[in-house]
């Protein structure tokens, strides 16, 4: 059976930002929160990280441009495709 969940994805991917008051403004207070949670439990200030499910890059991006090296992947090529977009060459991969 095929899943349906990126088919999901790939038709929000061109949405998905609006599903937020302030996208912008959303990726910086995921990213504080992050980095307080990376802060507390590492003992380093730059970490690589893993975003298996990086939809448009709300959280990949935020870390990435506070100097994590952060490598995005998504089930939906199109959200990802998106998310590149967003980082607009950017430190994501």
């Amino acid at each position: 059976m095929i899943s349906k969940t990126p088919l999901l994805y790939d038709d929000l991917a061109d949405y998905y930002d609006l599903l937020f008051d302030d996208w912008d403004e959303s990726i910086g207070c995921q990213t504080k929160v992050l980095n307080r949670l990376i802060s507390t439990h590492m003992d380093q200030s730059c970490v690589n990280l893993l975003d298996c499910a990086c939809g448009i890059g709300t959280q990949a991006i935020g870390l990435a441009k506070a100097g994590h090296h952060t490598v995005a992947s998504d089930l939906s090529t199109r959200a990802v495709d998106r998310a590149k977009r967003e980082a607009k060459d950017g430190p994501i991969q």
